[in-house]
């Protein structure tokens, strides 16, 4: 009796779930698969967790255990991670993407079966999760990995993002478009089937090659010539009045609103003081007044010519070249002065609107950050005991100025910023106006309220972010790309409540030019940030759906973006207020076509989403109309970004590269949503884009053939437009840089455009290289 009483009241062992956590606490049946049917359905496989015993060390010192094979150990290892309280997790992120095969599955059995042994070799009961304090929140905290993220990504690949060979060769990290683009499988596909074209003896590329060698040498003699032919000193450089009064003005409504860097009243009564009398002009004051017309000269057409002979876009350049030529003659400590570093600054702005020298631009903006740390502009002005209330307001906008510019070029490169934000103290500007300043005042102004819009109100709104921003810029475009997921969510948050911020002192809709430009740049500045952040992620979303936001974010902030360039260009004559549309190059068409870019990538993942789950539904018939309809949408914006890339090629052909690859990225869209064959479409489109650019660079506008078809271009041969020169009109030697190849347009092809359209004077390889993207 004391033995059956014994044996009735043991304890019962209780029976171990074999169902998900998620399956148990919904109350639903578990195919108890990794990860099991209804958390796919519900679209967290990421979620999906199963509990099992933790073994004990006399179960583990078992024979179960002890005959245990190391292909189970090493299946147990990958596939679970053992947690203090019982909980095994399983990452089940390749699951979602990667189909099964036989070996998975027998791997995972054994895996099962393993954790079900050890499960009955534990002597005390499982307790269920529910009754273990078990919590989401402690769950992902343990999560063992780092996020997955794409290998373009990591490590970057190396035909787009290591560029050359030997003694010239150039690096562009993870914010550069040159890793976005490898992302358009359909035209790199494209590219890489013409490789047998390219090495062929008389192909199209071995002439192209005999072409830019040329081109090359002439544009090095129109160099030579312009530098021999320049005016002895810069006063002579200056263009009659009238320009240099427009050009002025629209400096002061649009760059001087963002990026301070003159006084702008004693600037103008300097202005006034030389009109005056023109002969007792300081050769300072020059160079400020033609470097602030270079960068105010983006604005103006491309077809603008002065006094009918040379476009303004060269004049431009010419003044440029007269400036640093002045600075060279200069000694090198008198270089370290304010006005030097209000030229350079100006210079910069050129440089970054012209698109002029490239990325070595951000070499120069290196040297404006050496430059301003000798004179001591990254520690707080107060410091200096001579230093009056006026200047030392001054320093703040210049120091601020030359952070932003220093930012703005690391990122068009991909590279970290010069300049930590815990190395200066130099406080940011204040929201005054210039009217506030004055030199002889002896205690500083009180400074407005933020939400009072003030002529620094961008500066000093935009500082704010700066620490942020940087931070960004330096963990994306870092050597080894480490940023968790979570970290980049709440940097991401942050950076949308600044940008928000940021907005309060600008109305909306703008209520005059000069807000709506400042506005605008804001939203730019401050979207490309949120761009650089979350792209990483979003082209890694096939390898985890969390990505899912980082998607959205890309999506929404390319569409914001590109907003913000949607106006046609104006004239010289014209009365319209500027804005980012009217830039025609540099960091800005850049950044456009990267947005661009980018949406196209959302479209092809759409397009593939769709053939991968093309089960019916019940409401698939209303989710297909709503996409659709949001297809609909971000092909007219690329569309009509398209439209805008035409309307910027020069004369010279700057920009023809953005404009015929953007073409090509349409038209494989396009093709793979209308079922066509997207490499045909990608072949007659970048013929049709080639067809154009040769039209416009031979003088041809091109709104006059803009909507013709195809076979109307064909027709406007040689005879019937004028071929500008490539330099100045008085100059001794002008040239068609297509009558070397072909006067048929029809011989064309899109190889035939290798890197003439955006010629640089440092001759990196660019993207119609055989030796770009792996040709």
């Amino acid at each position: 009796m004391d033995d059956e009483h014994a044996e009735s009241s043991a304890p019962r062992r209780r029976r171990p779930a074999l169902s998900c956590t998620i399956c148990r606490r919904r109350k639903l049946k578990c195919d108890r698969s990794l990860p099991c049917g209804q958390c796919s359905k519900s679209k967290t496989p990421d979620l999906c967790v199963f509990s099992a015993p933790k073994p004990s060390s006399s179960a583990a010192s078992g024979s179960i255990i002890a005959s245990s094979s190391s292909e189970q150990r090493h299946a147990l290892s990958d596939e679970a991670s053992s947690v203090g309280n019982g909980l095994y997790v399983f990452d089940s992120k390749h699951r979602v993407t990667k189909p099964r095969g036989r070996q998975d599955e027998l791997q995972e059995l054994r895996s099962r079966v393993q954790m079900l042994e050890l499960a009955l070799a534990r002597g005390n009961s499982v307790q269920p999760p529910e009754s273990s304090a078990y919590d989401y929140v402690s769950e992902r905290a343990v999560r063992p990995g780092p996020d997955p993220i794409s290998d373009q990504v990591r490590n970057l690949p190396d035909r787009a993002c290591f560029r050359g060979r030997n003694g010239r060769t150039r690096y562009h990290g993870r914010s550069s478009p040159d890793l976005t683009l490898t992302f358009l499988h359909d035209v790199l596909a494209f590219l890489q089937g013409r490789k047998k074209d390219l090495k062929a003896e008389g192909s199209d590329y071995q002439r192209m090659k005999k072409f830019r060698f040329e081109l090359k040498s002439r544009e090095s003699e129109y160099q030579g010539e312009v530098k021999r032919g320049m005016p002895a000193s810069l006063k002579e450089m200056l263009p009659p009045r009238n320009i240099t009064d427009e050009l002025l003005n629209l400096y002061l409504t649009t760059f001087e609103t963002t990026y301070r860097v003159l006084h702008v009243p004693s600037f103008l009564k300097e202005y006034e003081a030389y009109w005056a009398e023109p002969e007792a002009a300081d050769t300072t004051f020059i160079a400020k007044l033609l470097a602030l017309m270079a960068a105010a000269s983006c604005f103006i057409s491309s077809s603008t010519t002065v006094n009918g002979n040379d476009t303004l876009h060269d004049v431009a350049v010419t003044w440029m070249l007269g400036i640093q030529s002045w600075i060279g003659s200069l000694f090198m400590s008198a270089t370290a002065k304010f006005d030097i570093m209000q030229i350079q600054c100006l210079l910069m702005i050129a440089r970054q609107a012209l698109a002029v020298d490239g990325d070595v631009v951000w070499l120069t903006s290196g040297s404006l950050i050496h430059s301003a740390t000798i004179m001591g502009m990254h520690r707080d002005p107060t410091r200096f005991p001579k230093m009056t209330p006026f200047w030392a307001e001054m320093r703040r906008r210049l120091w601020a100025t030359v952070l932003e510019l220093d930012l703005q070029a690391s990122i068009d490169v991909g590279v970290p910023p010069s300049i930590d934000p815990d190395q200066y103290d130099c406080d940011p500007p204040s929201n005054l106006d210039d009217s506030d300043l004055t030199e002889e005042m002896l205690e500083a102004p009180m400074a407005k309220d933020r939400t009072i819009l003030t002529q620094s109100s961008f500066q000093t709104m935009l500082s704010q972010s700066f620490p942020l921003r940087v931070r960004i810029a330096k963990a994306v475009n870092s050597l080894q790309f480490t940023l968790p997921y979570d970290e980049a969510l709440r940097l991401g948050e942050d950076l949308v409540r600044s940008m928000n911020e940021a907005l309060i002192p600008f109305p909306t809709p703008a209520s005059d030019g000069v807000a709506s430009f400042a506005r605008s740049f804001m939203l730019f500045l401050l979207h490309r940030s949120l761009l650089i952040l979350h792209r990483p992620f979003s082209l890694s979303i096939s390898l985890s759906p969390k990505y899912s936001y980082s998607r959205k974010v890309c999506l929404e902030s390319s569409l914001e973006m590109l907003n913000q360039f949607e106006s046609p260009l104006p004239s010289l004559q014209s009365s319209r207020t500027p804005c980012l549309g009217h830039i025609g190059g540099g960091m800005f068409r850049e950044e456009c076509a990267h947005a661009a870019t980018t949406l196209c990538i959302e479209l092809s993942l759409q397009f593939t989403e769709a053939g991968s789950n093309s089960a019916p539904s019940m409401h698939s018939g209303s989710l297909n109309d709503i996409v659709r309809s949001q297809q609909e949408v971000l092909l007219h914006v690329l569309e009509r970004t398209q439209e805008n890339f035409g309307s910027r090629i020069s004369p010279k052909g700057n920009g023809c590269k953005v404009f015929v690859f953007t073409s090509m990225a349409l038209a494989s869209i396009k093709a793979r949503l209308n079922g066509d064959d997207p490499l045909k479409k990608i072949e007659e489109a970048a013929l049709r884009a080639v067809k154009t650019c040769h039209h416009v660079i031979r003088g041809l506008p091109y709104e006059d053939f803009q909507g013709q078809p195809e076979s109307d271009l064909s027709d406007v041969g040689p005879s019937a437009i004028h071929t500008p020169d490539f330099g100045s009109s008085t100059s001794e030697f002008s040239f068609d840089p297509l009558s070397m190849l072909t006067s048929n347009p029809n011989d064309f092809s899109p190889l035939d455009f290798n890197n003439m359209f955006d010629p640089s004077y440092y001759k990196i390889p660019e993207l119609w290289d055989p030796n770009f993207l792996a040709l």
